[in-house]
C-alpha cells in the first residue's frame, strides 16, 4: 500500500513541499518556474477561446484577406462616389473571397472575362484573378 507521504512527494507539486533537504532559493526558482509555465499555459487557453470565438462569431468582412479588399473598395467609393467596376487581386485574395461567399452563403458568381482570366462578384466589383502578381496582391479599384 502506499503511504500519505509517497503520494505528497510523488507529483510535481509535491516535490515543492519536501524542503527538508533543498533550500529556499531553489525551491522559489521552482515556484517562479511553475507559475510562469501555468501563465504561459493560460495565455494559450485564452487565446485558442479568442481564436474560437472570432471564427463563430466574428466579423466577416475582416476574414483573411477580405478586409484588404475592402478598404480599397471603401477608398474608391468615397473618392469617387460610386463602386468601382473591377479590382484586380491575387491567387490568396480570390481564394478568401471565394470563402467569405461559402462562409457567408452567398452566391458565388465566378466568370471567365478576356485574356482568359477569372473574375467573381464581390458586392458590387468584379475581383480580376491575376495569378502572376503575388499572392496577396491587391490592385486600385477602377472603371471601364
Amino acid at each position: 500500500m502506499i503511504s500519505r507521504r509517497e503520494v505528497v512527494t510523488a507529483g510535481v507539486l509535491g516535490t515543492l513541499a519536501t524542503t527538508g533537504t533543498a533550500n529556499a532559493a531553489e525551491v522559489q526558482q521552482d515556484v517562479q518556474t511553475l507559475k510562469e509555465g501555468f501563465k504561459a499555459l493560460e495565455d494559450e487557453i485564452k487565446a485558442l477561446r479568442s481564436a474560437i470565438a472570432e471564427g463563430f462569431h466574428g466579423s466577416s468582412m475582416s476574414y483573411g484577406n477580405v478586409g484588404a479588399v475592402k478598404d480599397k473598395i471603401e477608398r474608391y467609393a468615397k473618392t469617387s462616389g460610386k463602386f468601382p467596376d473591377y479590382c484586380e487581386v491575387g491567387l490568396s485574395v480570390y481564394h478568401d473571397i471565394y470563402d467569405w461567399h461559402v462562409r457567408n452563403q452567398q452566391q458565388i458568381q465566378i466568370v471567365r472575362i478576356s485574356e482568359q482570366r477569372l473574375a467573381i462578384q464581390f458586392m458590387f466589383t468584379q475581383l480580376i484573378l491575376r495569378w502572376e502578381n503575388d499572392n496577396n496582391f491587391v490592385g486600385t479599384p477602377y472603371d471601364r
